[in-house]
């Protein structure tokens, strides 16, 4: 079984974005298996790659284990499309069976969206994301993050020759 949510209730037409949850609901007594999940979206309206990290294939397929719960997916608007009620369609593929749900959504102008209503149940898995990416791993452990130094501009009487001679990288 799937189950779909957004983040936000509409997204602009205009270079709008929104987040697709994506949660999987299997029986425990099936026989483990690997599946793909397909998304279809609407003429105008982009994803990335999955936030999870799964591997996709070159038609776009998200490949998932029988252990994979959720996938989470950006989608956005680059370029004006109409206004108006669409559908997001996904398929879960498997050996037995595919199950199909769709989603709709409001594209709206700018100015609506005021209106919007924001899951927070949504919001608060796309923050745990981010942070499980952030947080290093044992693995991790021998990658060195290096700061940008930061220059200061002082002024003292060789000033004049650091602006008539710096050579900035």
């Amino acid at each position: 079984m799937l189950e779909i949510k957004l983040a936000k209730s509409m997204m602009e037409n205009e270079e709008g974005m929104n987040h697709l949850w994506i949660q999987i609901f299997r029986d425990e007594e099936s026989v483990p298996q690997k599946t793909q999940m397909e998304i279809q979206l609407p003429n105008g309206i982009y994803r990335s790659c999955n936030l999870n990290g799964y591997t996709e294939n070159d038609r776009k397929q998200i490949l998932l284990d029988s252990k994979d719960k959720e996938v989470m997916i950006e989608i956005f608007t680059q370029d004006a499309i109409a206004c108006g009620e669409v559908t997001i369609c996904v398929t879960l593929l498997s050996r037995e069976k595919t199950i199909t749900r769709e989603i709709p959504i409001r594209l709206v102008c700018e100015d609506e969206m005021d209106l919007v209503e924001i899951d927070e149940q949504v919001v608060e898995r796309i923050k745990e994301l981010g942070n499980a990416d952030n947080t290093p791993s044992s693995e991790d452990t021998d990658i060195v993050f290096i700061q940008p130094r930061v220059l200061e501009s002082r002024h003292n009487e060789f000033s004049y020759l650091e602006k008539k001679y710096r050579v900035d990288y």
